[in-house]
């Protein structure tokens, strides 16, 4: 059984008849030939009047309910209690039980409700088991999972169309999601489909749930079930001080950068928590160290999007879901045209690399992220920024 749909309540159960030859097999395992269970001459000297079978014999077969039943493969067994209560005779009908009784999702541990029954219904054997379940292949990447569908929000233009087109290049089906920028997103899908990758466009506004939701339903029927998400969207930077700002100007931000990100990972998870699946947020290097002046609206909202990737990395690494942040620097786009030519320059000058980034330089480390070759990162920022901001 899959460990993230084992519930509390959970039972299961299967009979075995004992026989003589079982007995016989189980002595000459463990070296108990005590004859009480072998020879009927000894047996009828007591007062069970006939051989009786090991009690750990019959014990035995709740080994075979945890490995085979509940939780089934993968189980390791760590502990049992065991009151015997009656002895089981050749020909009996054992029919043993087991009844989850806790879960721990952080240890991926289960208490099991343990019962051997004879065909009487009589409890022969009672006790309480603790068993964790192994998570299979992480350190295999041929046990990653491959990804096949990748959603990419605010991709007609700039950064979001050149990770569409690369993930695209990767062997993906990308899904492009535009607002207002329609044609703009068609062309992104034909500059893919005319390189012989496979994509759609999708409208959609991530502010508003019900979007979200009728966007994904359309790529789940379209393109199958998504994988990925690169949650790129993002609104205007007005420069303005604090003092010319009102709440709105924040509001407008965290809806976009936060909601529409909350929105997108909602309506995803579901598919994802079945298989797995992969999440990157495009921060913004604004969010390290001394930020920029005139735009804490736009700070405070890529700020919270960091620490809601980090939290989403920690809740979900267990469901292999990996949520990272790809921190661009100034990246030459249509955000950053409407800022100051001198601010750009002063930028350049004073990067390490003496050059502002390109939006193939930001969609190369998307793309790296989505791959297998990077299945131990998550909770991870990835600045790409030419050395501007070093942590």
């Amino acid at each position: 059984m899959d460990f993230d749909f084992i519930k509390v309540g959970d039972s299961r159960e299967f009979t075995h008849q004992l026989t003589i030859e079982d007995i016989q097999k189980f002595a000459d395992l463990s070296g108990d030939y005590n004859p009480l269970h072998l020879k009927v001459e000894f047996a009828q000297k007591t007062d069970f009047r006939k051989p009786i079978a090991h009690g750990m014999l019959s014990a035995s077969f709740i080994s075979t309910m945890i490995g085979m039943h509940l939780p089934g493969e993968g189980a390791l067994w760590l502990s049992q209690s065991l009151k015997f209560l009656r002895q089981a005779y050749v020909g009996d009908t054992l029919r043993i039980v087991a009844k989850v009784k806790q879960k721990s999702e952080s240890t991926r541990i289960l208490v099991l409700e343990t019962g051997v029954y004879n065909q009487r219904n009589e409890e022969l054997i009672v006790g309480e088991a603790q068993v964790r379940v192994l998570e299979l292949g992480r350190e295999n990447e041929s046990m990653e999972k491959k990804i096949k569908v990748v959603l990419v929000t605010g991709a007609s233009r700039g950064i979001g169309a050149a990770v569409a087109r690369q993930l695209a290049k990767d062997g993906h089906a990308v899904a492009v999601n535009y607002f207002k920028s329609k044609d703009e997103a068609f062309k992104v899908v034909q500059s893919i489909q005319k390189e012989g990758g496979k994509a759609i466009a999708v409208e959609g506004n991530i502010t508003k749930k019900e979007d979200v939701e009728k966007m994904c339903d359309q790529v789940n029927r379209e393109l199958g079930s998504i994988d990925a998400l690169v949650s790129n969207a993002s609104g205007p930077i007005v420069l303005k001080s604090f003092e010319e700002m009102v709440w709105e100007d924040f509001q407008a931000h965290l809806d976009v950068q936060v909601k529409g990100s909350f929105n997108c990972m909602q309506a995803v998870l579901p598919g994802m928590l079945k298989e797995g699946g992969n999440v990157v947020f495009i921060g913004s290097i604004a969010a390290d160290g001394v930020p920029p002046t005139k735009q804490s609206d736009y700070v405070v909202s890529k700020s919270a999007l960091g620490a809601l990737a980090r939290s989403l990395a920690v809740e979900y690494g267990p469901k292999n879901i990996r949520v990272n942040v790809v921190a661009p620097g100034m990246t030459q786009t249509d955000l950053t045209a409407q800022l100051p030519q001198k601010a750009k320059e002063l930028t350049r000058m004073t990067t390490p690399l003496r050059r502002l980034g390109s939006v193939e330089d930001v969609a190369s480390v998307v793309s790296f992220l989505i791959s297998p070759a990077a299945r131990h990162i998550t909770g991870e920022t990835i600045r790409v920024c030419g050395g501007s901001v070093m942590i």
